[in-house]
């Protein structure tokens, strides 16, 4: 392997090691974000991930083996699949701040875009549309991904640090990390 790949490899490993605290919670390790997590043991795991993906592949996996696909269902499961987005306005509501409605707009999502695929790589569709059916998928987790964004923001933003992750307890490690090894570069102080 050429040295110059391999001190790629390395670097990118690096970067992820400095996000290992927050690695499969996506979220700063604080008590604001205490419900916007599963906690099992000393591992938090972000609940929209670890519940969303998990539930698009059981859904897959059970409908393909307890439900014969044929024309007339699969069509159903398209149309079927579109009651499962409703939860998305949960989201757009702001009510996922409650663990419970949270966990249930992922499932439910995730039971949407499962049957929502299957529907569409199971239709005699032209394979070019079946791939551009993978990008209004990507849309509809972005919408989710933006509204978390935004949501993390207002949150860090009403917190005693006012969103300095140069100064947050549950950030400060990582982003000391990364200044550390040359991922990001502080920001001079102003005056």
């Amino acid at each position: 392997m050429p040295s110059h790949l391999k001190q790629k490899i390395n670097r990118a490993f690096l970067f992820l090691s400095d996000f290992k605290p927050i690695l499969l919670s996506h979220h700063p390790n604080c008590d604001v974000y205490s419900n916007h997590v599963y906690h099992i043991g000393k591992y938090r795991f972000c609940i929209g991930c670890f519940t969303l993906y998990p539930t698009i592949l059981l859904t897959i996996i059970f409908t393909l083996l307890f439900i014969q696909l044929n024309i007339e269902t699969i069509v159903l499961i398209f149309n079927i699949s579109f009651i499962f987005f409703l939860p998305l306005i949960l989201n757009i509501l702001g009510y996922t701040k409650y663990k419970f409605l949270k966990i249930f707009s992922k499932v439910s999502l995730g039971i949407g875009l499962g049957l929502y695929l299957i529907a569409i790589f199971s239709l005699p569709f032209h394979p070019i549309f079946k791939i551009l059916t993978l990008f209004e998928v990507n849309m509809y987790i972005g919408i989710i991904a933006y509204i978390r964004a935004k949501q993390l923001k207002k949150d860090c933003s009403q917190c005693e640090f006012q969103g300095d992750w140069d100064t947050c307890p549950g950030m400060k490690s990582i982003r000391d990390k990364l200044y550390l090894h040359g991922f990001r570069d502080k920001k001079p102080k102003s005056a």
